[in-house]
């Protein structure tokens, strides 16, 4: 897993670094944007349930993503009925601690009724929510149901948690990730 982790790091740092030294004209990326960009890495773990009733969870996934400040971890999620797509994107505050940016699309397919045909229906949302690094933040991208005993409810509950990514045995602290940085968050 983290074999896996570090590869997709080193994944995004070459792009990011890649449109530096485009932008810079130079052929080699810069030692020290690469130990910045790692710097900023955070680890994002994001576990989704789908949810019938309190006793009956139908589906239930957890994964550990890679990003920067400023750039989105997607999750998506469909079927025949229905397609999610929700996009968590977060921004360090310059005061410290971080605001995420929760994004959601979701598109269901409806039975049409005698003569009509299908229908397709599109709903989004935008959410900024301000965390703290390693807090656990609850996101339902269809709205919270308070009463969870109805069979015929269906939700989707997703767990989030950043931290700064691990390098090597060693966290790097949000502190260290930030040094410089203004980008006016």
């Amino acid at each position: 897993m983290k074999r896996t982790l570090f590869f997709g790091l080193l994944l995004i740092v070459s792009v990011e670094t890649g449109l530096f030294a485009q932008s810079q004209d130079t052929s080699e990326p810069d030692q020290a944007t690469m130990q910045q960009l790692l710097k900023e890495a955070l680890s994002v773990f994001i576990q989704a349930k789908l949810v019938q009733s309190t006793e009956n969870i139908m589906w239930q996934s957890e994964v550990e993503k890679l990003t920067i400040p400023g750039r989105a971890v997607s999750i998506n999620m469909q079927n025949e009925q229905a397609r999610l797509l929700v996009r968590f994107t977060p921004y360090r505050k310059v005061e410290g601690g971080l605001i995420l940016v929760a994004q959601s699309e979701i598109w269901l397919h409806e039975p049409g009724e005698g003569d009509q045909k299908e229908n397709l229906r599109y709903f989004t949302s935008m959410r900024s929510i301000p965390l703290d690094y390693d807090e656990i933040i609850y996101f339902y991208p269809l709205g919270k149901i308070e009463n969870l005993d109805n069979p015929d409810h269906i939700h989707i509950e997703m767990a989030l948690r950043i931290s700064p990514y691990d390098i090597s045995g060693e966290t790097v602290s949000a502190e260290a990730a930030s040094d410089g940085e203004n980008k006016g968050n």
